[in-house]
């Protein structure tokens, strides 16, 4: 992970403007990327000049490489991704440097990012072409942002801003962008990943609107998805196993009987494969050493580390549950995994505090919200089936006061460009999480994570069905209205949440990674009817009909209890929203 920055503008004698966006989002910007952090000016064409800036985590192969990265050919590459499957996929060399090459010995700039798997945002600057190109992956994992100012023509791209900068927006995942140097004028156009469809246009025209910069549209890179899940209607056969299937008191009775479907148990065990090698390539890519250890060795230090790499953002749900299961295939035996519980104060009247015998007790009432009840019990699931592992059940408990202080002066702007009280209460949650500073369950020690690697279940929602708006769309529309609902969300996963939870966990100098939004589970799961995936009938209740695929894997992997824990916002469920405000509302906390 890096925080990359870009500011592009008019050449000035032999001076290269040092801007004031530069000096207000530095800091934040820095926070990306504790490992070392560099910027470089350079005259690009005879009229314009560039100052780019990057701060490096270093995530990827034997040797740190440093960023912005020049090439032989006076080509100027910032990468903030990762690289974890596909043709360009190494295992013990640097990505910026696998990125670099490439990019240089392709005759086409497009055809790299054609055949990268895994997150990233990037800016290349290419000096045979005069062309500046940049962009996000097809899923928008990583976070960018672009201001365009047509008037003192300059182009500007960060990975994160400040309330301070009028205009900024963030770059929509549908394609890579290209500016021409060549001429005199900022301007635009898009290579779209995929086919233009009526998203497409409205998104391409409200960036136009906003930059005041007609984008040129020119050819597709990827082939476009056969939306082969639309205008369906299932025959008794499909639906036949779930529909006739006998009344169990218990659900996971319920789940055991599914799983001896032929269909569905190939299914499971599909996935089961596919999230597996998600996990192990996103759990073992990484230097050998924690966020302490690191900075030693990067002095030239000697140093063995056994402490906790791999953090899980853990509610206690399905999503997380899976997660921390099966990294503890891929993590060494000796070292710890921490699973990190957030929770936010309750207003707690004196009798309560007077009736709690010691300090702990009383911060147990306090902080007693649903993630933390489900939070233990899924612990509790994980030592059985896992009793050999050493996990680290950390319980982040954030106060009002502190809330309130950190809100304002820091989440506040690594939320911005958005600001609805979703975005709000949401990453406020994440970013306390991430920070993972809090006290071990088992002893009530302070213990603050030196993990540099979180998984978080971004996805499994919008992939399975588990939202209940799934539930309604179904019962009063029917399956193909729910097909096309699970497409549009995936469409829109990238604007919604990801580059907002990137800007938000990269701030504590870590890394999330997503494997749910692995591209070939998404390739696999897409391809899947939507009662293949989920079943959000008045038969199945919540906790067993929505994400019904993936309820079946946590059974297949040994979860009982855990496979049918309701779907509970995160939000809700570690008590920080009010439920009475409208979440599309614009929060004015921030």
């Amino acid at each position: 992970m890096c925080g990359i920055f870009c500011y592009i503008s008019q050449s000035q004698e032999n001076n290269v403007k040092v801007s004031s966006e530069w000096n207000i989002c530095k800091d934040l910007i820095t926070a990306r990327g504790p490992d070392k952090a560099t910027e470089k000016f350079e005259h690009l064409t005879e009229n314009w000049s560039g100052h780019f800036a990057a701060s490096v985590l270093w995530m990827q192969g034997s040797n740190f490489t440093e960023q912005p990265a020049i090439d032989s050919n006076g080509n100027i590459l910032l990468w903030n991704g990762d690289i974890f499957s596909g043709n360009l996929a190494q295992d013990n060399i640097c990505d910026t440097d696998v990125v670099l090459n490439a990019l240089q010995s392709s005759p086409t700039i497009i055809s790299v990012f054609k055949e990268i798997q895994g997150p990233y945002s990037f800016v290349y600057f290419q000096k045979s072409s005069n062309l500046l190109y940049f962009g996000r992956d097809t899923i928008g994992r990583h976070s960018l942002l672009l201001k365009a100012n047509t008037d003192e023509n300059i182009l500007i791209l960060t990975s994160v801003a400040n309330k301070q900068i009028d205009g900024i927006v963030e770059l929509p995942a549908i394609g890579i962008f290209v500016m021409n140097l060549a001429n005199l004028r900022v301007n635009l156009a898009c290579y779209p990943w995929r086919e233009p469809d009526l998203r497409f246009t409205d998104v391409i025209e409200v960036l136009e609107t906003h930059l005041t910069v007609d984008i040129d549209i020119k050819e597709t890179i990827l082939e476009s998805d056969t939306l082969t899940n639309l205008h369906l209607h299932p025959n008794v056969i499909d639906l036949e196993c779930f529909e006739n299937s006998p009344y169990f008191e218990n659900s996971y009775m319920t789940l055991r009987y599914f799983l001896q479907n032929k269909d569905i148990y190939e299914r499971v065990d599909q996935l089961s494969k596919l999230l597996h090698k998600a996990v192990e390539v996103r759990v073992k890519k990484q230097p050998k050493y924690c966020k302490n250890c690191i900075k030693l060795f990067l002095r030239g230090e000697n140093v063995t580390c056994d402490h906790a790499k791999i953090g899980v953002l853990f509610s206690g749900g399905l999503d997380s549950a899976i997660l921390a299961l099966i990294a503890d295939k891929y993590v060494p035996q000796n070292e710890h995994i921490d699973l990190i519980n957030v929770a936010f104060e309750k207003l707690v009247n004196a009798s309560m505090k007077s009736n709690a015998n010691n300090e702990r007790q009383c911060a147990q009432i306090q902080y007693d919200v649903p993630d933390r009840k489900t939070g233990k019990q899924t612990f509790s699931e994980l030592l059985k089936i896992c009793p050999k592992r050493k996990w680290n059940f950390l319980e982040v408990n954030v106060s009002q006061i502190e809330l309130q202080k950190y809100r304002s002066a820091r989440i506040s702007n690594l939320l911005y460009p958005l600001c609805t009280i979703l975005d709000e209460s949401l990453g406020c949650a994440v970013w306390f999480a991430s920070r993972a500073r809090g006290t071990l369950s088992a002893s009530n020690n302070f213990y603050e994570s030196p993990c540099r690697v979180v998984l978080l279940g971004m996805g499994a929602d919008e992939l399975f069905g588990g939202y209940m708006r799934h539930r309604t769309i179904l019962k009063h529309k029917g399956w193909n209205a729910l097909a096309q609902e699970l497409s549009i969300e995936l469409a829109r996963i990238s604007e919604r949440n990801l580059g907002r939870d990137d800007r938000i966990v990269s701030d504590h100098g870590k890394q999330s990674r997503l494997p749910y939004l692995d591209e070939n589970i998404v390739q696999y799961v897409q391809q899947l009817k939507p009662w293949e995936r989920c079943y959000p009938t008045d038969k199945m209740p919540s906790g067993l009909g929505d994400k019904l695929l993936l309820r079946l894997l946590a059974y297949k992997l040994g979860f009982q209890n855990t496979a049918n824990f309701p779907k509970r916002a995160f939000q809700f469920g570690s008590r920080i929203a009010n439920g009475k405000e409208n979440a599309k509302d614009v929060s004015d906390r921030l």
